[in-house]
């Protein structure tokens, strides 16, 4: 739950945790790196296999995220899960997948569940978007402790959606499009929101740099999603140019966004208090140290 009434000075600042050994020593991790926010994947990222958590290593990572007041706690689907696919078996089975993504972050009392929405082939958007309305009512309908319901999400998850990149046939990029499902969950009683990619955004061609383009940016996810719906920042630089398409992250102000570019997207009144979870390089131990300095420098001002 979040805490003062979802109301922080400072936005709660995290980094992708890994949950080697036990989805509780992510929490462990987070810590000791001194983050007031974390995510993990839920599983295996790169397999369907699936199996539920145990109840034991649920309770002790409520327990121990409850302890250290982290908040939120956002679980990562896999990356094989499409949403929007044209062909049936695939569709069906990352529908099926995702229901298990949604009762593993619901096990651990997660806030947020966020997803890609995958790729509709040649199909285009306006397929994608019934698509993943289809997928989101078939994935809600598990209901709380399995019972049916449209809409009715177990524990108090909520789904976000992740813009992307605009590599390939991705479907995601155009925020006009995530503001569709949006706006379809919101009419079938579907919690969903946005999480925010800075390098997925600015590969699309949104605008970082100036204050003036910090503010085009914010004006451009408030008239297409609604800055209320806004629960997550991904928060990376990009080693490719803007509009390149590229989704390769880089390290905070080592980028093309920079730390200026950054800074006054996070900096802007209407952004600050939003959490940042960091998905930044982890090549060796100082990297995830590094980018969170780099980042509590840039929210203080000191770039």
């Amino acid at each position: 739950m979040a805490p003062d009434g979802n109301k922080r000075k400072a936005a709660p600042l995290g980094v992708h945790t890994s949950i080697a050994g036990g989805r509780q020593l992510a929490v462990d991790r987070a810590v000791e790196l001194g983050c007031t926010a974390m995510q993990i994947f839920g599983r295996n990222p790169r397999s369907w296999a699936f199996s539920p958590v145990e109840a034991h290593e649920a309770a002790l990572f409520r327990e121990k995220r409850a302890q250290e007041s982290i908040w939120p706690v956002a679980v990562h689907t896999t990356y094989l899960i499409n949403l929007c696919s044209p062909a049936d078996e695939l569709f069906d089975k990352s529908v099926d997948l995702f229901k298990g993504e949604i009762s593993i972050a619901a096990d651990l009392g997660a806030d947020y569940l966020v997803t890609h929405l995958g790729s509709p082939g040649g199909l285009g958007a306006e397929y994608a978007v019934e698509r993943v309305l289809e997928a989101l009512e078939k994935a809600a309908s598990i209901g709380v402790g399995g019972a049916g319901g449209a809409g009715a999400l177990p524990g108090s998850v909520e789904i976000l959606l992740e813009n992307t990149s605009g590599a390939g046939a991705g479907f995601g990029a155009n925020l006009d499009e995530i503001g569709r499902v949006l706006d379809g969950a919101a009419r079938i009683g579907i919690k969903a929101g946005l999480c925010f990619d800075t390098c997925h955004g600015f590969a699309a061609g949104y605008p970082f740099g100036s204050v003036e383009d910090a503010g085009t940016l914010v004006a451009a996810i408030d008239a297409s999603v609604g800055l209320e719906r806004l629960k997550l920042i991904h928060l990376n630089d990009s080693k490719g140019e803007s509009g390149s398409h590229l989704d390769r992250h880089e390290h905070i102000g080592k980028g093309r966004i920079g730390a200026t570019g950054l800074a006054n997207f996070l900096n802007h009144p209407k952004i600050r208090g939003i959490p940042l979870i960091l998905e930044t390089p982890k090549k060796s131990l100082e990297d995830d140290p590094g980018n969170l300095r780099a980042v509590r420098r840039i929210l203080k001002g000191d770039i």
